[in-house]
């Protein structure tokens, strides 16, 4: 369970640090849906153990 919560820690902050530097481009808005897909799949997995 703490390798879980690590990941979607990991997930969490990688998706925060994209929104706190928000640069317009299509690359960077590409990059964000992917790392919001991971932090949905930590959740998912997340919870399914809970």
């Amino acid at each position: 369970m703490d390798d879980e919560l690590r990941l979607l820690q990991a997930k969490l902050h990688a998706v925060s640090l994209r929104l706190s530097t928000p640069v317009l481009s299509k690359q960077n808005a590409q990059a964000l849906c992917n790392e919001y897909r991971e932090l949905l799949g930590a959740l998912q997995k997340f919870g399914a153990i809970k």
